[in-house]
C-alpha cells in the first residue's frame, strides 16, 4: 500500500506528470538551445532550412521593395505627364482668348435671339475672336452666357474674349452723335446724316416726305405723319450705330413733341399764334428761322408776317422762294420771284403749305410770342440784321440805303 502510491508519487510531477512532463521538455529544450544550439545532422539541417527561409523572406522584401520603387516612378512619370499635358491645354486656351491681331475695330451687329454659340460663330467670322468654341466656353464660365445683348458695337481683337464678353453683356453698344443745325430742311438733314454713314437720303427722305404709305410716329399725345417738315427738331443727338431711318426721324420727332408742345399749351401764347394752330406757328417759326440770324429780330420778324396775314397781304418771303427753288442763292432774281410754287409767297397769299425748315427753340417763341409792333416789312443788311418799316415808302428808303452801303 504505502509502496504502492509512493510509487506512483515518485515519479515527477504525481498524477500531472504528463503534463508537468512535456512542459519541462519544452523548457530543457529550450534551455539547451539557448545555451548550446542544436547539435547533430538533425539540428544542421534545421539550421540550413532557416538561414533559406530567412534568405527567401529577404528576397521578397527587396522584390517588394523594387515593385514599389518602379510604380512610384510610373506614378511620377504620369503626374508629369498629366501636369505638361494640363500646361499645354492652358496655354492653348489662353492663346484662344488673349488680345490679337492689328485691332482694327469692327462694327458688328448682334441680332435679338442670337444664341451665344450664334454669336461665337459670327464674332470668329469677322475675325474678332480666334475659336467659336472657345469664346462659348469662355462665356459659360463668366455665366454670361445667356446675358449678352442685341445690339450694333465696335469690337476689336485687342479686346481679347473676355473683353468682347464684358461689352456684350454690359451692352455698350456703339453710339453716334450728330448735331442738325437750327433751319435745316429735310433735304439738307438727310444730306448730312447720308454723310455721316447713319441713313439712306432717300430712304429718309421718302419717310419723311409722307411717300412711305403707314410710317407714322406718336409722341406727345399726337400724331404726326405725313410730311413732316418743320418737326424734325434741330438738336444733338447720340443714337445707336446702325439704327434705321424711321428710329432716327421717330427720336427727332419725340425731341420736337418733347421741347415745342409744352411751349404751345403754356399761358400767355398770343392770340393770333393760338388762331393759327401749331401747323401754322411752326410755319411761322421756320419762315422767321430762315430770315432773321440775330436772336432779337427774331419777335419782330415774327409780328411783320402776323401783320401781313391780318391785312391779308402777301407775306413776300425770300426764304419760301429759297424753298421753292430747292437751292441756297446769295440774291434772288426778279425772274426768281417767279417760280411756280404753293410756296413762293409773292405770288400765293397766306401761309405756304407747312414749314420750309426746322425751327429752333428761339424761333418757336418768337412765333408763340410776336412783338407788339406795327411793322409792315423788312430788310436785311451784311450784318444779319434788319431794317424795320411801317409803309412801303420807308422800306423802299430801306432799300436804297442799303444799296449804298453794298
Amino acid at each position: 500500500m504505502k509502496g504502492g502510491v509512493q510509487g506512483r508519487q515518485s515519479r515527477p510531477g504525481g498524477v500531472f506528470s504528463p503534463f508537468l512532463f512535456g512542459r519541462n521538455r519544452k523548457a530543457r529544450t529550450r534551455r539547451g538551445r539557448g545555451a548550446t544550439g542544436p547539435t547533430g545532422p538533425g539540428a544542421a539541417t534545421s539550421a540550413g532550412a532557416g538561414r533559406e527561409a530567412e534568405a527567401a523572406a529577404g528576397a521578397r522584401v527587396r522584390a517588394k521593395r523594387a515593385a514599389g520603387a518602379r510604380d512610384r516612378a510610373w506614378a511620377g512619370r504620369l503626374v508629369a505627364l498629366a501636369s505638361a499635358i494640363a500646361l499645354i491645354c492652358l496655354a492653348w486656351a489662353l492663346f484662344l482668348v488673349v488680345p490679337f491681331g492689328s485691332g482694327e475695330a469692327v462694327l458688328v451687329h448682334i441680332e435679338r435671339g442670337l444664341t451665344s454659340s450664334g454669336i461665337a460663330r459670327l464674332l470668329a467670322d469677322q475675325g474678332i475672336v480666334r475659336s467659336p468654341v472657345a469664346f462659348e466656353a469662355a462665356a459659360r464660365v463668366a455665366g454670361v452666357q445667356d446675358h449678352l445683348k442685341a445690339g450694333h458695337y465696335l469690337l476689336s481683337s485687342r479686346m481679347g474674349t473676355f473683353g468682347v464678353l464684358r461689352a456684350l453683356a454690359e451692352g455698350r453698344v456703339e453710339r453716334v452723335r450728330f448735331t442738325v443745325p437750327e433751319g435745316y430742311n429735310l433735304a439738307e438733314t438727310a444730306s448730312l446724316l447720308e454723310g455721316k454713314g447713319l441713313a439712306s437720303r432717300e430712304r429718309f427722305l421718302a419717310l419723311t416726305r409722307g411717300e412711305v404709305q403707314g410710317f407714322r410716329v406718336e409722341a406727345g399725345g399726337r400724331e404726326f405723319s405725313g410730311n413732316l417738315e418743320g418737326y424734325l427738331f434741330p438738336d444733338t443727338y447720340e443714337i445707336e450705330s446702325g439704327v434705321s431711318e424711321e428710329t432716327i426721324i421717330a427720336t427727332m420727332v419725340r425731341r420736337f413733341a418733347e421741347v415745342v408742345l409744352p411751349e404751345f399749351g403754356a399761358d400767355g401764347v398770343a392770340d393770333a399764334p393760338k388762331a393759327l394752330g401749331l401747323h401754322g406757328v411752326v410755319t411761322i417759326a421756320s419762315m422767321v428761322e430762315r430770315e432773321a440770324r440775330i436772336p432779337e429780330d427774331r419777335p419782330v420778324v415774327a409780328a411783320v408776317f402776323y401783320n401781313r396775314l391780318k391785312r391779308r397781304m402777301p407775306l413776300q418771303s425770300c426764304a419760301t422762294v429759297q424753298y421753292a427753288l430747292g437751292s441756297w442763292k446769295e440774291r434772288l432774281s426778279y425772274e426768281d420771284l417767279k417760280v411756280d410754287s404753293p410756296y413762293n409767297t409773292y405770288l400765293v397769299p397766306g401761309l405756304p403749305p407747312g414749314p420750309i425748315s426746322s425751327p429752333g427753340l428761339s424761333s418757336i417763341r418768337a412765333a408763340l410770342h410776336p412783338a407788339d409792333v406795327d411793322y409792315l416789312y423788312f430788310a436785311a443788311n451784311e450784318r444779319g440784321g434788319h431794317i424795320f418799316s411801317r409803309t412801303f415808302r420807308e422800306h423802299q428808303r430801306a432799300l436804297t440805303l442799303l444799296r449804298r452801303q453794298d
